[in-house]
């Protein structure tokens, strides 16, 4: 059989496994290449010129022994959301625009990667929150999303 004919006659299976490769490659890794990446969110309390602050952050250790590729869909990498119960008070990424190209982060074995932002107690309306007990998790954009649990913090307020 000639190379043509072949092309031609199994049109339909390479044009699936072409989707397939290019899901992998573009879209971003499957859910078993982060078996290996352990997530974890914290809530640090810092205090500057008498104003309140929390440093949130995400940390991603590679637990095996080959590299873990995240691909992202654009520059954002990660998100923050803070909750009060089911209800979301702040999220990181909300009023952000991020560059629209694909990005990679290469996490080798036992390196420990870590994304932090810092809160100022406002919330999505840009007003303070409340002092009070809160609750925030992190998203490494990837896909599917890798998403921490969630970590219990107190804001005292401003």
């Amino acid at each position: 059989m000639s190379c043509a004919r072949f092309f031609v006659k199994n049109k339909p299976v390479l044009c699936i496994i072409s989707v397939f490769v290019a899901c992998v490659f573009v879209a971003g890794c499957s859910v078993n290449a982060f078996k290996n990446l352990k997530v974890q969110v914290g809530a640090s309390p810092i205090r500057v010129d008498g104003r309140n602050f929390t440093v949130f952050t995400v940390a991603a250790l590679n637990t095996g022994e080959e590299n873990v590729n995240l691909r992202f869909s654009s520059g954002m990498q990660f998100d923050f959301v803070v909750v009060s119960g089911d209800t979301e008070i702040w999220r990181w990424s909300h009023d952000k625009v991020a560059t629209m190209m694909l990005t990679e982060r290469e996490i080798a074995p036992g390196e420990l990667a870590l994304y932090s932002v810092v809160w100022d107690g406002s919330d999505l309306a840009n007003m303070q929150a409340v002092p009070g007990e809160y609750q925030v998790f992190g998203e490494i954009l990837t896909n599917p999303k890798v998403k921490t649990g969630k970590a219990t913090f107190y804001w005292p307020g401003n």
